[in-house]
């Protein structure tokens, strides 16, 4: 898969089937249609997708734009496109997004023991800031808590 050919995209109702697809095939818990549904019509989510040029969902993401923050509740990868740069793209977009849009920061819980994507966060300069024992159950897990500061402003505060 070339990384050329991906288009991100905001995601529509039309998505949902695919969406709640993607769900199941990335999660242990995955998220429900109606979920999914309620954040397509939250005016604060933002839901992207990774879209391939045939029209297929590779992966996509979901964030919160609150206030001056922007809270990234969920991003995945169709299994069969993992560790070929969807995530690194959708989280970039989201990055580009929130600093469009003034955020001062972008902030996330990850699984402790999700060494990918810590990685991934890392590599795009979040830092974990704390930690929340126990807040996965399925499996049970620590969740790290991480933050991207977008501009040297609130660095400053």
């Amino acid at each position: 898969m070339s990384l050329a050919a991906l288009r991100i995209r905001p995601a529509r109702g039309e998505d949902l089937a695919a969406l709640t697809a993607l769900e199941a095939e990335c999660f242990h818990g995955p998220w429900s249609g109606p979920m999914i549904a309620e954040e397509l019509s939250r005016e604060r989510a933002w839901v992207d997708l990774a879209e391939l040029p045939a029209g297929e969902i590779a992966g996509y993401s979901c964030a919160w734009s609150v206030l001056d923050t922007c809270h990234l509740l969920r991003i995945a990868t169709r299994p069969a496109d993992q560790r070929h740069g969807v995530g690194r793209t959708l989280l970039t977009h989201l990055i580009g997004r929130a600093r469009s849009a003034g955020h001062r920061e972008i902030e996330l819980e990850v699984a402790s023991r999700n060494h990918a994507a810590i990685g991934l966060y890392r590599a795009l300069g979040f830092v974990q800031v704390g930690k929340r024992p126990a807040y996965y159950s399925d499996p049970v897990d620590d969740a790290a808590l991480m933050l991207l500061i977008l501009n040297d402003e609130a660095s400053r505060a």
